[in-house]
């Protein structure tokens, strides 16, 4: 049995949390491999040292003092260091940064260093071996992930070494240089590092205890989700739920690797699986609702357009040229709609309409603003009759007005959109309905 361990900035972001986190590992000797981000907010008006390494960057690029930003840094790692009495010399490696950003540095390798530097503390107070993520994680020149390359030295690792401490959220690229993930990446980078260890289970500790049916800015005490497929989580996290980076899922489904969302302060507690295997038990027809607002809706209208052949793949072609992301095309049948966010299209929504009013002949191009979309998920919804009629009945009874509907073949998720306005009203029926 092989657990994979990731630790979120939340739970090491003290040494109290550093505490945990050894309580943890140590109660289960099959977590063998432990990844960690760089040490988070210790309270809500807190600082994450990862934005405060952007913060040093920005200030050097503009040549203003970073001093402050710097302090604060320095701050939270020897206040760990000294409460937890270890003997790595944090201060020398934290004076060695201050030099090099003063001289000028890589905003990538600058950035890693939070992780880097937890690492190094976190592996020494576990007793793990420290391996840096840059001679372990390895991209190739197209950006994708060398899983080949990466297998191969984690294999020779494991023959020196039965425990392992790696930093998240960065790796290398073919010349050796740094490379840094998207925000949330060492969710990633556990990930990748259940893949090639073959664990048993990815476990993704933070400060919830799992995934939550809805948002609980929301709903109040919204319900746990027990388990949850691969696919309804990244719908889920494609529209807002914002537990798990959406990429962490390709990895460990690759070889069919559960992953577990636990919480660091609340260790007991079971959390939420993650994996394609469900209990065929589960009740719950739908696993989640999430949503995210400010989307457009262009509505292009022209008679007769059913019988044009390709007139829709103009319009598509002239969104591929502003280099506009579509969310959503429902379509009738002189008329069809493109779903975008609002802020992909704002700086030149006027040159838009009027070219594909130009291009295609449209006889009226209509712009909807302040649209959400909200997203009703579960694959058990598939096999549930009258699921539709409930969802639009209780949007009906909240007054709520639906300016779209979408839904795939699947069935997995129903979209609709609504006026900015009535997001929580939305979000508060369907989840009213179906908790």
């Amino acid at each position: 049995m092989i657990r994979v361990a990731k630790f979120g900035g939340s739970s090491v972001a003290s040494a109290g949390q550093f505490k945990k986190v050894k309580n943890i590992v140590e109660l289960d000797d099959t977590r063998k491999f432990v990844v960690v981000s760089a040490v988070g907010k210790a309270n809500k008006d807190d600082n994450k040292v990862t934005d405060l390494l952007y913060l040093c960057y920005a200030h050097t690029k503009y040549n203003i003092n970073f001093d402050n930003i710097f302090k604060m840094i320095e701050n939270k790692f020897i206040a760990i260091a000294e409460e937890l009495d270890l003997k790595f010399d944090i201060k020398s490696e934290l004076a060695k940064l201050k030099s090099e950003i003063s001289k000028g540095i890589d905003e990538e390798y600058l950035v890693s260093r939070g992780e880097y530097l937890t690492g190094l503390l976190m592996a020494e107070y576990l007793g793990y071996h420290f391996v840096d993520a840059k001679d372990l994680i390895f991209y190739n020149y197209q950006g994708d992930v060398d899983f080949e390359k990466t297998k191969e030295t984690f294999d020779e690792l494991i023959t020196k070494y039965d425990r392992l401490l790696i930093p998240g959220f960065y790796g290398s690229r073919p010349n050796g240089e740094i490379k840094i993930m998207t925000r949330g990446g060492g969710d990633v980078s556990g990930a990748i590092v259940a893949n090639i260890a073959e664990a048993n289970v990815y476990e993704n500790w933070t400060d919830v205890s799992g995934i939550l049916m809805a948002d609980p800015r929301i709903i109040e005490k919204p319900k746990e989700i027990e388990v949850i497929s691969y696919a309804e989580l990244r719908e889920l996290s494609y529209m807002g739920a914002s537990v798990l980076h959406e990429e962490a899922i390709f990895p460990v489904r690759d070889k069919d690797i559960p992953i577990q969302i636990r919480n660091t302060n609340d260790p007991k507690a079971e959390g939420t699986i993650i994996s394609d295997n469900r209990h065929l038990g589960l009740k719950q027809i739908v696993t989640g609702i999430a949503g995210k607002k400010d989307f457009s809706i262009i509505t292009i209208k022209k008679r007769h357009m059913a019988n044009e052949v390709g007139l829709i793949g103009k319009a598509l072609k002239i969104f591929e040229e502003f280099n506009v992301s579509i969310e959503h095309i429902p379509s009738g049948i002189d008329s069809f709609s493109v779903v975008v966010e609002t802020a992909n299209v704002r700086p030149f929504i006027h040159e838009l309409v009027a070219k594909i009013k130009n291009v295609i002949g449209a006889d009226e191009v209509n712009v909807s603003h302040e649209i959400s979309l909200i997203a009703t998920v579960g694959e058990r919804m598939k096999n549930t009759k009258g699921l539709s009629g409930r969802l639009f009945k209780a949007l009906g009874e909240a007054g709520v007005n639906i300016a779209l509907i979408s839904q795939t073949n699947d069935e997995i998720n129903i979209i609709v959109g609504v006026h900015n306005d009535d997001y929580e009203k939305t979000i508060k029926a369907i989840y009213n309905e179906f908790k």
